[in-house]
């Protein structure tokens, strides 16, 4: 019975020594897969979760790939614009692995660089410099619609076109068109401004002319809020149409 006893027990602690030592344990994040390798050829997809994988006498490997969106940079890119004028563009292109297998023998980042490249020369082509300067609403989806080729493992979910870099002279005349266009604008500006401010003038002056109190009322404010000077006014400076009416009387006696 004693035998038995330590024969079960030898069996347990062989079993735990077994599973530390033969297992060798992969947790998986809920945003990525596992490629799980042994001895360098492909083996299975690890879903998202814990692992469990026999070890003894194999080597293991666990690459992990991402399953959201991805983020990628494309160019500066060498085009010619519909009007024959040199740019280079660059683009962001957002994608996501669909298929985590068909997916394993792609190159994918120079897959998205190619199509990314041809779509921005063929973008360039159809349209001229102003538009790809203002970036009108729909070009993405128009950059996204002429990437072709894409392998069915991978999804492109978005596409933006970057930067438009324009040669030195070329930007310096871009820069005198603009330069010249505020100019115009300013002026503008200040033509309104002068013939608003003739206008409040004339509106002024009328309301003067129609009402001459008001003349005197706008003299007293004006002598009321200097400081440090005094001025003496006599009843001709305050009712100037009564002097005017007075001197005519008496020229005319």
């Amino acid at each position: 019975m004693t035998d038995l006893i330590y024969l079960a027990f030898g069996l347990i602690v062989l079993s735990g020594v077994i599973m530390v030592v033969g297992f060798q344990t992969f947790r998986i994040s809920p945003w990525e897969h596992g490629v799980l390798y042994i001895d360098g050829g492909f083996d299975r997809l690890m879903s998202p979760g814990r692992h469990r994988v026999w070890r003894m006498g194999r080597r293991l490997m666990v690459n992990r790939v991402w399953s959201g969106p991805t983020y990628f940079g494309v160019g500066p890119v060498d085009a010619v614009t519909r009007d024959g004028l040199p740019v280079r563009l660059s683009a962001t292109i957002i994608y996501q692995i669909v298929d985590v297998e068909a997916s394993l023998p792609l190159n994918i980042t120079g897959a998205i660089q190619l199509a990314a490249s041809q779509a921005l020369l063929a973008l360039a082509s159809q349209e001229p410099l102003e538009t790809l300067l203002t970036r009108p609403e729909g070009l993405g989806e128009r950059l996204k619609a002429a990437m072709t080729g894409i392998d069915p493992a991978l999804s492109i979910s978005q596409a933006e076109l970057g930067s438009v870099i324009l040669p030195p002279e070329l930007r310096k005349m871009t820069t005198e068109v603009e330069r010249a266009r505020l100019e115009g604008l300013a002026q503008l500006e200040r033509a309104r401004g002068e013939q608003a401010a003739l206008r409040s003038l004339a509106n002024a002056a009328r309301m003067l002319k129609d009402n001459p109190e008001l003349m005197k009322l706008r003299l007293l404010q004006s002598v009321g809020g200097a400081k440090g000077a005094t001025l003496v006014l006599g009843e001709a400076a305050l009712n100037p149409a009564q002097a005017a009416g007075s001197t005519s009387a008496g020229s005319s006696s």
